[in-house]
């Protein structure tokens, strides 16, 4: 009777452990924050822009007319045109559609691996933490500028490719970032509670550690996600990234770079676009942190 009434006792007190979360009611906090907003007031349009594409009347990204070669912005052409008559904004909305894709991939990825190494680096400790860290701080002895253009030139360029290397380079920080945040949970009240009806150490990962460090990895992801647009835009301008003539912010710079005297736009204007995104993304990754920060919502 006594092993049943335990067994019961430790199977309510487990199944009460399995609710026991830092509580960050931090959806509200995020739809008052004016950071958030001015965020969503620039990357909303562009957005917009890009997926209503194809229902305006832009010429395709790659269609080339040579008599209308290095016209400046007008109603036909809001962004002018380069030397081959191509229409800049449509490149430029393509080449940002690109970057979308490469920002919000490094940071899905980065998220995913940061967190499940950072997980068993801080939480099991000992040779598991030891063996994750050795590696994972091999590839923090590299600037990530370096480690991407090292990885792409061994790896080849391409959307994926550059994914992959800048992610790589970007999943040792996150790495770090919760293996901090999970060796600091692991003598927290109902970590103990949970071990004393000896809950499995997986059980208290997924159920308790996870949980409770998702919110500063946000941050870093919308930082990771406005740096890798950076990164993919500098490896195209160098000619690692995205090959012509598939349209990238980075290789239209690059393109107009020698008309920057008499054809300012073909080269300025995608910069300005570069330029903006990481504002917002900057300004969306402060809004969410404080929003996270009972503090800073007073």
């Amino acid at each position: 009777m006594k092993g049943a009434f335990d067994s019961a006792s430790a199977g309510k007190v487990t199944a009460g452990l399995g609710r026991v979360r830092v509580q960050l009611p931090f959806v509200r906090a995020m739809g008052g924050n004016k950071k958030i907003w001015v965020a969503l007031a620039i990357l909303g349009p562009i957005l917009l822009l890009v997926l209503a594409a194809p229902f305006l009347s832009l010429p395709p990204p790659l269609e080339t007319d040579v008599r209308s070669s290095l016209e400046p912005p007008s109603l036909k052409h809001p962004f002018g045109t380069d030397k081959l008559g191509r229409d800049v904004l449509s490149r430029t909305l393509a080449g940002f559609k690109v970057s979308l894709v490469v920002g919000f991939s490094v940071a899905l990825i980065s998220l995913v691996f940061g967190i499940t190494f950072g997980t068993l680096a801080g939480f099991l400790g000992r040779r598991v933490d030891q063996t994750i860290m050795a590696v994972n701080d091999l590839f923090l002895a590299f600037p990530s500028l370096l480690l991407a253009i090292g990885l792409v030139a061994i790896i080849g360029a391409g959307t994926v490719p550059v994914i992959l290397a800048i992610a790589l380079a970007d999943v040792p920080r996150f790495i770090r970032l919760q293996r901090s945040l999970a060796f600091g949970l692991r003598s927290r009240a109902f970590i103990d509670a949970a071990r004393t009806v000896q809950a499995s150490k997986w059980w208290i990962m997924r159920r308790h550690v996870i949980p409770n460090t998702i919110a500063p990895l946000l941050v870093a992801a919308s930082i990771a996600a406005a740096n890798a647009i950076l990164i993919e835009a500098s490896l195209s301008f160098l000619g690692l990234g995205i090959t012509p003539p598939a349209p990238s912010l980075g290789n239209i710079i690059r393109d107009g770079q020698i008309y920057l005297q008499e054809a300012w736009w073909i080269s300025g204007l995608p910069g300005f676009v570069i330029l903006l995104v990481a504002i917002s993304l900057h300004f969306l990754s402060d809004g969410i942190r404080e929003a996270l920060d009972p503090k800073a919502r007073k």
